[in-house]
């Protein structure tokens, strides 16, 4: 569907900073970027977070991630921050299969975890509209919203059973 995504890594990231850039959201985009997307690795030297920066048709459209929130545990998150003039094409929903592959499929992770604020209709539709996430339920006054209240949070999950089930691995293209 013309989404790729790009590995931010220590040493491109500098340059991914200045591509967020220029925008009207870029403030919010970049403090995600710094936040969110920035390579991490636990004591034991395992990356625990992977960024990419995403693109639709080869134009920049936003970020998405894949955290690993447990290895021993075999559990991931995935999120995605999606630039304002590029919401509504299905950028977000469009990254996840290619996160999913990266959790199930390369780093043999089990469980795959998302959610968004309730307020956040948007994000809500768009994690919906991925096979096989699963609504496990809500945190109540889990985190804050846009305007700094605690809100309830909606929690989605995606086993890698059903990933399998649900998913062809080889729709994914890997490219060095």
């Amino acid at each position: 569907g013309g989404i790729a995504l790009h590995r931010i890594t220590d040493g491109n990231y500098d340059e991914v900073a200045r591509t967020w850039a220029g925008f009207p959201d870029s403030d919010y985009m970049l403090s995600e970027l710094d936040g969110s997307y920035r390579p991490a690795w636990d004591d034991d030297g395992r990356q625990t977070k992977f960024g990419f920066t995403t693109t639709l048709n080869g134009v920049l459209a936003g970020g998405s991630l894949l955290g690993v929130g447990s290895w021993e545990d075999e559990r991931g998150y995935t999120g995605a921050d999606t630039f304002e003039h590029m919401r509504g094409r299905g950028v977000a929903p469009g990254s996840k299969p290619h996160l999913l592959y990266l959790a199930f499929a390369l780093l043999r992770l089990n469980r795959d975890e998302t959610g968004c604020v309730v307020s956040n209709a948007s994000s809500k539709r768009s994690i919906e509209k991925t096979p096989g996430f699963v609504l496990e339920g809500v945190l109540r006054e889990h985190e804050r919203n846009a305007e700094g209240v605690l809100e309830d949070a909606y929690r989605y999950a995606i086993l890698r059973r059903d990933w399998e089930r649900l998913y062809d691995a080889s729709d994914i293209e890997m490219l060095p």
